[in-house]
This record gives structure tokens, sequence and C-alpha cells, in this order.
């Protein structure tokens, strides 16, 4: 990095500051110049002066780098409709303060705030009573190295003592290196439901970390100290005097003896979002919650201060240790109480927001609530930043990638409320790489979340993921666990948190890198359903059809596909066909082997047999899968894009779009859906979703007591019906379909998989076998 160098005996120092502040425009004088000349010098003479120089300005700031201008014409809220608003709701801009440190024991560190520290019932909301000397601490010495940072960092080992406390996942740069972004789970949503509480409302500062605040920043020259000033952060009583207007954490960069402070960004507004989506706030006290999904993750960014953005584009040297971080991150929330009420802006409303439902900062922050000093407050320390491995490969002109694919699996599982555990995940996803590869996507990343006994070090799935080329595949050791695995109708229903988690770390880590993206499980086949010019089944003529349209999201009706008959065989291990609950009924005696796919045949075969028929119906778009662009989604859940451009745009940009029109502000009217760049894809000229979930050996040893034309069961195997057979939907779960010979069926086959995409999936794995 040009400017950076080494001084003294610490290879981290940093060169002295610039003599400029951005926005002021003027030459700074005082400390920057006393450091400037102190740091130029050297020789042993001048080592105790330059020790006790920076023993004097600990915890001082010198100057800000530029100050982001006031808000104006809102916070009172609005009177009548004819009120003019031209400009939306600010980003921060970049807001820097120096400070000189002591160097410290980089190791990472959990501080703990008590919970008393904040009283929640007076209003003003009075000062935090908090000192260094009232945090806990715990450490996590282990978190140190760049290559295994995702399965080192303490996910499970998160501290359940302080809920102000991020439950951070993944943290990484933006491909230009000007910000470290975050994802982190809400732990609130681990478990909800009425008997959960007390555990809810302990939990309630999570929601909080999603509430933007606004700040004043302000410098007061030290009493008897010409070259000194000291920052201090205060709660903003208006919009309309802050430095800040929407932040939430204080980012402390350091490196060497010298710290960098930032202030954080949203890359949407949390409770815009939820107020467009017709809500009456941001959580809820009682119930599950299971509908403001939205809120699983708690996304936000750390703007890197420009003096050490090089440091995250390092050229790889065999002089430098690339497996170490090369700075880290304290990360301080400022603490305020979770609010019902809407934050917002009339340029994010308009005239339809009703003041009732406005946060009043006046009434509850007062105009004297300063932050303390940070390490007298709660915080994560020494976060690890490391620079990505990625970036030599990113062309700044154009996506790495146009299409790639993301999954979440593991070596076993048991599925979400049931007690019997699958292994079939090695197979599985050896095929479901080839497939998505053959098809066109680019790349595809593995998060791998097998149980490793402690060791986090090798599961099968990693010998599976290597055996591709690493242009093609990137793997990463997810060993997190799942917070709460019941089914959505459990009285606390709870969160799948670690693969939530995956996706979110997926999208944000490589969403700059392509063009569109899709979370999958390896179950899941995206087809394409388009040929080229040369007669190949991939998706690039569809999304070259998609870029005509101006599509950005892709949505595709899922329905389980059932193994069929003709292509499954006895399991050799039939010790693993046991009911795992009493089975009662008439048939429950009728048993015979149980079956599973034969080994010769590809699951994508097997499962070639959807219940439904192409098209499906309107009600499977419950259960969607998506191709989406990552420049337009900003935050996906599994099935659905959650936020994307479109619903982040404030009403002063939708008025402008609307051409003066009054702009629809509630996203679930079919008028705005018509609107939007995304659409359903035609499954017989376009793409399919074949959804190949595995069947049980105990869901197969009753097939011939259940499987008949007109029995009252529901039947588990596929039996294919001919083509000419039609499909009545009213009627599908009636065992009534039959064969022109008689014969019982129940599902159709897609002929593009069956007579193209299977024999060219069939050779591509042969010819992995052979090389192998």
């Amino acid at each position: 990095m040009a400017g950076l160098r080494s001084q003294g005996t610490h290879p981290w120092a940093l060169p002295p500051h610039p003599h400029t502040i951005k926005a002021s425009k003027r030459k700074v004088k005082g400390s920057a110049f006393v450091r400037n000349v102190l740091l130029g010098l050297s020789g042993a003479i001048f080592l105790p002066i330059l020790y006790l120089y920076q023993i004097l300005e600990m915890k001082h700031v010198p100057r800000v780098s530029t100050v982001h201008e006031s808000l104006q014409d809102f916070q009172n809220g609005i009177s009548n409709t004819a009120i003019k608003w031209e400009k939306s709701r600010d980003p921060i801009k970049d807001i820097t303060v120096y400070e000189t440190i002591s160097p410290r024991d980089l190791v990472l560190t959990a501080f703990l705030e008590p919970p008393d520290t904040l009283n929640n019932h007076i209003a003003p909301l009075m000062v935090r009573e908090t000192s260094a000397s009232k945090l806990q601490s715990i450490s996590f010495p282990n978190v140190r190295n760049c290559s295994t940072l995702l399965q080192d960092f303490p996910v499970d080992g998160y501290p359940l003592q302080d809920p102000f406390l991020p439950w951070i996942h993944d943290m990484t740069p933006t491909v230009d290196g000007k910000s470290i972004q975050f994802v982190a789970q809400n732990r609130r949503r681990c478990h909800t439901g009425d008997e959960e509480e007390k555990t809810m409302k302990f939990w309630e500062p999570q929601i909080s970390l999603m509430q933007s605040v606004p700040v004043v920043i302000s410098q007061t020259q030290q009493q008897g100290q010409a070259n000194f000033t000291s920052t201090t952060y205060r709660l903003a009583s208006s919009f309309q005097e802050a430095t800040v207007n929407a932040t939430r954490f204080q980012c402390r960069f350091h490196r060497g003896d010298t710290a960098i402070t930032t202030l954080s960004k949203f890359p949407f507004d949390y409770e815009y979002i939820t107020w467009r989506k017709g809500k009456k706030a941001l959580y809820q006290t009682k119930g599950k919650e299971t509908e403001l999904f939205w809120t699983s993750q708690l996304l936000f960014s750390c703007p890197v201060p420009e003096e050490f953005q090089g440091l995250l584009q390092q050229i790889e040297s065999p002089t430098i240790n690339n497996d170490l971080p090369v700075m880290y991150l304290d990360l301080i929330p400022i603490r305020t109480p979770a609010r019902q009420q809407y934050l917002l802006t009339p340029e994010q409303t308009g005239p339809s927001f009703s003041s009732k439902q406005s946060f009043d900062l006046l009434k509850s922050f007062g105009n004297n609530h300063f932050l303390p000093l940070s390490d007298d407050a709660g915080r994560w320390q020494n976060l690890p930043v490391c620079p990505r491995v990625d970036l030599g490969k990113r062309n700044m002109d154009r996506k790495l990638y146009r299409m790639v694919a993301c999954t979440w699996t593991s070596a076993s599982y048991t599925r979400r409320g049931d007690a019997v555990r699958v292994s079939d995940s090695a197979q599985r996803l050896r095929e479901w790489i080839t497939f998505h590869l053959m098809v066109g996507m680019d790349h595809v990343y593995i998060y791998d979340n097998s149980d490793m006994g402690g060791t986090k070090q090798s599961s099968e799935l990693r010998a599976v993921a290597e055996s591709f080329p690493a242009d093609k595949l990137t793997y990463h050791v997810w060993p997190c666990k799942i917070c709460n695995n019941n089914r959505p109708a459990h009285k606390d229903p709870g969160e799948r948190s670690s693969q939530y988690a995956a996706e979110a770390s997926c999208r944000t880590r490589y969403g700059e890198l392509t063009e569109w993206m899709t979370f999958l499980d390896t179950d899941e086949y995206m087809v394409p359903m388009k040929a080229d010019d040369n007669g190949e089944y991939t998706w690039h003529p569809v999304l070259d059809e998609m870029d005509k349209k101006g599509i950005s999201i892709m949505k595709f009706r899922s329905s389980r596909g059932k193994p069929r008959m003709e292509l499954v065989e006895d399991l050799e291990d039939q010790s693993v066909c046991v009911d795992p609950v009493t089975v009662k009924g008439s048939n429950k005696d009728k048993t015979e082997p149980c079956v599973g796919p034969m080994k010769n045949k590809t699951f994508l075969q097997v499962y070639n047999c959807d219940f439904i028929r192409p098209p499906k119906p309107e009600r499977f778009s419950r259960a969607m899968k998506q191709i989406y662009r990552p420049s337009f989604v900003l935050s996906h859940f599994v099935h659905y894009s959650t936020v994307t451009a479109a619903m982040a745009m404030p009403y002063t940009d939708l008025r402008k779009r609307s051409k003066g029109r009054e702009p629809k502000m509630d996203i679930h009217t079919a008028g705005w859906e018509r609107e939007q760049p995304e659409m359903f894809m035609d499954e017989l000229t376009e793409g399919a979703l074949i959804h190949a979930r595995s069947v049980l050996p105990h869901d197969t040893r009753r097939r011939s007591a259940e499987c008949y034309v007109n029995s009252k069961y529901s039947c588990m195997m596929g039996f294919l019906c001919d083509d000419q057979v039609e499909f009545v939907d009213a009627m599908h779960q009636k065992n009534v379909f039959h064969n022109s010979d008689g014969g019982y069926c129940n599902c159709w086959r897609n002929a593009v998989v069956e007579d193209i995409l299977v024999p060219k999936l069939e050779r591509l794995l042969k010819l992995r076998d052979h090389k192998s």
C-alpha cells in the first residue's frame, strides 16, 4: 500500500497522517503536526519521548476527515401534502476518527456489558453507567487464521449474557476493499411463541441492532492541551443536528498502535422495509413472529478507513504470511431500547405515514445522551480482518461470472422435525455439482455443515468438493449448529439459523462477482428448458432472454418428485427399515422390504416423476426457488427475495419514477408486483425445478398396501403416467390416475431431463469415475 511502511521496531506502525481535512479543506496544525515530527524521527534518544506522547494522546481524536451534512425538512413530521422533499435519506459518508492506542493483546474477545447499564424505563434515556471494570470478558484465542476463520469463529460459543452483541456468522471485505460486510443472525428468532415470551423479551436488543439511530459527533479541545482534541458521540435529538443520520455500530479499526473509527452502514432500512410490508412494528412482543422473516439476518457493513484499504488488496508474496489478519476491528454497538414506533423520514414514506407511528427523538433520547468511551462499552474486540483471496480473479470492468449456485449441506442430517438421519449427501453432492456445471453454472459454493467431531478439518463432502477444479468450486467448512430445527407449525418454530446464515454469507461474499445467483439444496435441480443454437440445454439462452426483458428475479414453482418404482431396488441393509413412530391403522402390518434408488441410476432420473404435472398451479408458488441478480436483491431468504432495490426505494424516488402519480407504498398490491422485474418461469419452455427429496426407507415399506387406484392412503412411491394421461389438479390426491392398461399411476416425467440431460449427466459421472 502506498504510504504504508514499517517504523521503529513495530512492523505495523502507520506513517504520519495526512495534513488535510476533507470537510474543511484546510490544513490542520497541532496534534497532526506533532505526530508527523515525532514519527519521522528515529534513534534511541527519542523513543521515551514517543512513548510518552502516545500515552498522552491515547483515546483522543485529532481530527475528523469527513463530516456528513445535516439533513433538512424532517423529524417534525408533515402538516400537508404540499411540502416538497428534494433529498432522500442520505447514506453515511466516510467519517473517520483517528486515535493512537497502546499495543494490545490481539485475541478475539467479547466484552459483555450488564443489562442494567441501560435504563429503559426513563425518558429521555439516561447516559449508560458503564465502565471497563463492569465488563465481563470472554476470549477466543483459536480465532486467528484467515484460512479457517469461518470454521473457528465462535458461532456456537456465542456468549449469551449480553443480548446487544451481534451473533456474527461471517465477516468479509467488499471486492474493492472499502467496507467489511457482516452477516449476523437474529438470536431472538431462535425461540418464539407463547411459552417463550421471557426469552423473547431478553433478546429484544437484537431487534434494536436493526434500528438505525442518528448520532452527533463533536470535538472538544482538551483543557491545557492545545494540540489535543477529544471526540464525543451523542445520540441526536433531531435529524437536523445529526452528523450521521443512520448507524448502529462504532467500528474501530486498528493496526499496530494506531486506531481509526468509522460508523456502520445498513444496506437498507429495516424499519422502512417493514413499514412497506404493512407491518405495525419491526417485532412482536408475543406469538411466533414467523412472518417477519426478513429480520432473520442482521446485515451491515463497516467502512474501512482509506489508510487501511490497500491492506485488503495485497498481492500474495512469499515474504508475507497470507494466513494472518492484516488488521483488527472492534465492533461497539450503540445501545438503545428496541422501539415499536417507526423512525422514518417524509422522504421515505411520503404523506401516507401516520404521525402516531413516529418515534420522537427528542423525547426519547434528549439532547445529552453521550455514548461511553469505547473501552468502557460492551463490544466485540479484535475481530480479525482478512483480505479476499479471490481479488486476483476480479475484472473490475465486468462480473467474473454470469451465474453461480450456492448450497448448504451436511454429510448426514435430520430433516425438520424428523428423527431419522439421512446419509446420502456425498453421492448427491457429487451429482448435484456435476449437473449444475453441466447446464451452465460458472461456479458453485459449498457450505459444509457436517459434524466433524470437533476437528473441523474434513468430511467426506470435502473430498467430493476437492475432486472438482478450484476455478469451478469454492468449499467452506461451516460447522455452526442450527439453533432450532422445529417445523413451522410447532409452538416454538424457531429458525434453521446455520442454513439461513450460509445463504446470506454466499450472497454477501460472492454476489458482487456474478450477474445471477441461486441458493439450492442438493436435492434440487435447476433445469433449463431452452436449447441454444447448437442444441445444448444450458441456462445461457434463458439468461439472454431475461436480459432482453429486463428481468431480475426468475421464480420456479416447486413440488416434490417421487422415486420411480422401476428405478429402485431392495436395500442391502434392511436394519434401517424401521418405523420411527408407532403406526396405526389397518395397513400397519402390511409391509415388505424397503427400497432405495438403484446404484447405477442418478437421483435426477429416479425422482424425475412429479406428482403435479407442469405447469404447476399457483398454490405451489409458496415453495418457490429463485435465480436472481444479487445487484437487485439486497436480502434473500430461502424461497423469497425479501428485500429488493425496488422495495428499498424511498417515496421521493418512487414518485419521480411514477411521473407525478402517487406511488403505491404497500408492496403487497397486485399492481405493485406486476410492475416489478420478476416472473415465474414457463416450466415447459424456459426452466423447471426438479425437487428430488429423499423418500426415507420406512416410507417405502407399505407401498403395495398404499399405492393402487382409489386407495385411501397417500402413496410415497412413483408410478409413471404415460404422456397422454390427463392431469386434473382437483383429483391428484384421490389416486384415480391410470394408464391405458388400467395400471395405477401418479406422476409425470420431464422429457428433456429423461432423454437429453440424464444421459449427458451419466456420461460425465462415468468420466469422473474413470479419472479418479
